[in-house]
This record gives structure tokens, C-alpha cells and sequence, in this order.
């Protein structure tokens, strides 16, 4: 069992270490989380020597090595928690120094007292009657012990639990190994205090996991230059490197589409694209956006607008090209164009149309309500068909107009020719009625029929100063005679 568990400590330890290096060798944090598993790796492997040597100086050799590298792996745990979350402070080598120092004292001391055999703080191991390994105590033992506490477990806890509580962005993360480290460190406690040296050396694994989780959760180490490539080489925009020179010295999938790149050899990309047949049609507007445009004719048009990042370097500055495709756009612009100016035609035809059939609406509204002269100041009016709102209003309009332009005093409205009364005919002919009294003139009706005389009754309206006529005749020959 305790071999077992050791040996799972290792595999995850050396699976980590890795994969984080394959994510990317020459990134800072992946190193440092290389070097903090390698430390663990050593330390878990004396640990299985010491447990299950039975060579007195083989024990007593590793023996020497486990509170060192105790010490150095919480060292490198300080420095990989700052270049992970606060990178800005790893850089910064007084702060990086001040934190490792005391470890580094520590690692030395601790190294030098066993070694030496001066006993300060451990003294050789000594073997019971029972067959077990125990450390003989030095005289400052305890306060290395509590150091140990203070240094190995306290400050990593509080860098943690800081980061957690001012990074919002960061929380996730550093709370998973809070919690990791937390229970690593109780575990390494009660274990030590149960006197289970085994489950001791393993206690760091809960750490160790919250690091895997982090890793392939929250991709907190940076990705490998191949995945970086891989991405790149599947962007659906041409990427070209170029060099002082311009000369093409790197160019993905997409750019090698657009521009065959394969053959360019030394020369200059201007003229690579030159020879691919594109011809530069740059704007002014595109040039102050720091834009370039490029245009090869043929069966296949191609339109290309390249941007360019200059890398400013010791020996020069070397460019960084984004190619994009702007065919489809480009034809998608012209399709735009002509459907607006279809649309537009369109509309034009449909405002011409709108004017016909307003100004057919009005010749038919004047011919549906006719205005006839009977004498100076008598007119006469047929009504003809059905009244709806709209030919109500303009009946009301048509007649006060008339009324105004000929000072008329009489005007006869003939109702002989509508097929029905209703309210709103009946509302129209009071305001009618109304309105012309307002403007000195009076309102007859003639051609009353039946159901017309029934709905008026039943509307009641009230025709007291309207003038009624059987027919149209005899309203005529009234109106005249009354005018003379």
C-alpha cells in the first residue's frame, strides 16, 4: 500500500511536469511548475528509499535530503504562485530575491547541519527495537519546525487567499489551489502527528491535483509555440512574416492560398505579388488607415486588403501581414448596390404610381360629386353611390370650397343617386348644413326616398333649417324662383 501510494504520487507528479513543459519549454511559469514537480519528485523518491532501505547510509544520505527539499519546493511555490498571478512582481528581481531568501537560508542550513553533523536541528536516524526510522531532535528543531509552518505553509496560504480576493479574474484558479494546498497541509499534519511517515510524503498529492485541474481547466500555463502554429496555420486570414528585407519567411494555410508563396524564394512579397498577377489599388482612405489593397483580374477575381504590424528588432524591423479576402465582400457590394438601386427604381415607380392614383382619386371624387351652377349664387349637387368616411369628407370639403369661390347663397343636394344612408352621411350632411350656415349659405335636400326618410327619422337628425324638395325639379324651380 504504501508503495502503491507513492508510486501514484509519482506518475501524477511526472504527468504534470510534462504536459505543462510540452504546453510550452520556454515559458517562465511552465518551467517553474517543471522545477516544483521535479523537487517533489526527488523528495517522494527519497521518501521510498528511506521507507524501504535497509542500507544504513543509503537511509541516512536521503534522510539528509527530505527537510532541503521541503524547503526549496516551498520556495519554488512562492516564485511559480507569482509569476502565475502577479507576473508583474516576478519581474521584478528585488521582490522575486526578498521572497526566496529566506528559503534559500534555509535550504542551506538545513542541508550543512545534516551533512556536517553538527546536529543544530536533526541528528542521525536511529533504529528501534520495532524496526521503524526516527529523526533525532536538535536543539532548535522547533523553531526550524515552526519556521517551516510559517514559511511552507502560512505565506503560500496567504498569496493565495490574496490573489483570490483582489483578482476577480483570477478567483476561480486560486481558490482550487487554496483549497489544495489547505488540505494538503492539514493532511501532512495529522499523518506526522499519527506518526505515518508514508501518508506524510503523499499528503502534497491533494496540491499537485488542484495544479492539474487549474492546468487543463483554466489553461493557466502557456500553450506550445506548435499549438500556437497549429491555430495560426487554420486562421481563416492569410498570416505572413516577413523579414528586414520583406522577404517571406513564414506564411500559413490561408496566405498560401491566396498568393502562392511556395516559390518566392528571395524576393521582396511586393513583387511576389506582383507575380502572382495582383496589382495595388490603395485608396486614400485606406492608406490613412494603414490599409493596402490589391486586385487580380480574371476568371476568378480576387480582391486582397493586407494591414501590416511592424516587429521592431536589433537587427531591424521585420513586419507581420494579415491577408484577407475581400472578394466575397466585394461582390457582395456590388450585389448590395444594384439591389439599392433596383429598390430604388422601384420606389420611383411606386411614387409615380401613388401620384396617378391620388390624382385618379381626385378626378374620380369630382365626378362622383358634381358641382353644377343653377344661377348666381344657387348651385346644385348630385350624390352618387355609397358615402364612406373618406367621401364624406370630401363632399364636406368640395362644397364649402365652391360655396367660398361662387358666393353661393343655395346650394340643392340631390340624394336621389346614393345606395345608402348611414350615420356618417347623416353627421356630414349636418355639418354640412352647419358649416354653410356659418358661411351665409343654406343647404336643401330633394330626392328623399323612402328608407332614406326611415334612417333619417331613425338618426335623428334634425332638418329644421334645411329646405326639403320631392324631386330635383321642383328644388330647382324653387331655388330659382327664389333667387329671382
Amino acid at each position: 500500500m504504501n508503495l502503491i501510494l507513492i508510486l501514484l504520487t509519482l506518475v501524477v507528479l511526472t504527468t504534470s511536469g510534462v504536459y505543462v513543459l510540452v504546453q510550452d519549454r520556454h515559458a517562465t511559469p511552465n518551467r517553474l511548475f517543471t522545477f516544483f514537480a521535479l523537487s517533489m519528485i526527488i523528495l517522494t523518491g527519497a521518501a521510498a528509499v528511506r521507507l524501504t532501505s535497509r542500507n544504513l547510509q543509503e537511509i541516512w544520505f536521503v534522510s539528509g535530503m527530505l527537510a532541503p527539499l521541503l524547503a526549496a519546493s516551498s520556495w519554488l511555490l512562492i516564485w511559480l504562485i507569482l509569476a502565475l498571478f502577479i507576473p508583474h512582481r516576478y519581474a521584478q528581481p528585488s521582490v522575486r530575491w526578498s521572497l526566496a531568501a529566506p528559503y534559500i537560508i534555509m535550504t542551506t542550513l538545513l542541508t550543512l547541519d545534516w551533512y556536517g553533523s553538527f546536529g543544530v536541528v536533526w541528528r542521525d536516524v536511529i533504529h528501534s527495537d520495532t524496526g521503524t526510522v526516527v529523526f533525532s531532535r536538535g536543539p532548535i528543531a522547533f523553531p526550524t519546525l515552526m519556521l517551516y509552518i510559517f514559511g511552507g505553509m502560512i505565506v503560500p496560504l496567504t498569496f493565495l487567499t490574496t490573489i483570490a480576493i483582489r483578482y476577480p479574474r483570477m478567483r476561480a484558479p486560486a481558490l482550487w489551489l487554496t483549497g489544495g494546498a489547505a488540505i494538503s497541509y492539514v493532511a501532512g499534519f495529522l499523518f506526522g502527528s499519527l506518526s505515518l511517515p508514508v501518508l506524510n510524503y503523499v499528503s502534497l498529492l491533494p496540491l499537485h491535483l488542484a495544479f492539474g485541474l487549474v492546468t487543463l481547466r483554466y489553461q493557466v500555463f502557456r500553450p506550445s509555440s506548435v499549438a500556437l502554429r497549429t491555430a495560426v496555420e487554420h486562421l481563416p486570414d492569410g498570416i505572413v512574416v516577413l523579414d528586414t528585407q520583406r522577404r517571406v519567411r513564414f506564411a500559413n494555410r490561408a496566405a498560401q492560398r491566396l498568393v502562392s508563396l511556395t516559390d518566392a524564394g528571395d524576393m521582396p512579397f511586393e513583387d511576389a505579388l506582383a507575380r502572382a498577377g495582383f496589382n495595388e489599388q490603395t485608396s486614400p482612405d485606406e492608406s490613412d488607415r494603414d490599409l493596402r489593397r490589391f486586385h487580380r483580374d480574371g476568371e476568378v477575381a480576387t480582391t486582397l486588403v493586407v494591414s501590416e504590424a511592424a516587429i521592431e528588432g536589433e537587427r531591424g524591423s521585420a513586419s507581420v501581414l494579415i491577408l484577407r479576402d475581400m472578394t466575397t465582400v466585394e461582390q457582395q457590394k456590388a450585389a448590395l448596390a444594384a439591389s439599392r438601386a433596383a429598390l430604388e427604381e422601384r420606389t420611383a415607380a411606386l411614387e409615380c404610381s401613388l401620384k396617378e392614383i391620388q390624382e385618379r382619386d381626385a378626378l374620380i371624387t369630382r365626378l362622383t360629386l358634381p358641382l353644377i351652377p343653377l344661377s348666381d349664387g344657387v348651385l346644385a349637387m348630385p350624390l352618387i353611390g355609397a358615402f364612406d368616411g373618406a367621401r364624406c369628407e370630401a363632399l364636406i370639403a368640395l362644397l364649402l370650397k365652391r360655396i367660398e369661390e361662387r358666393s353661393a347663397r343655395m346650394v340643392l343636394l340631390d340624394l336621389t343617386g346614393i345606395t345608402g344612408f348611414d350615420e356618417s352621411l347623416a353627421a356630414a350632411l349636418r355639418q354640412a348644413a352647419d358649416s354653410a350656415r356659418l358661411m351665409g349659405a343654406h343647404i336643401a335636400l330633394c330626392g328623399i326616398r323612402p328608407d332614406i326618410a326611415e334612417s333619417i327619422v331613425h338618426e335623428r337628425m334634425h332638418l329644421n333649417s334645411v329646405r326639403l324638395f320631392a324631386t330635383m325639379q321642383e328644388g330647382v324651380a324653387a331655388l330659382l324662383g327664389h333667387n329671382r
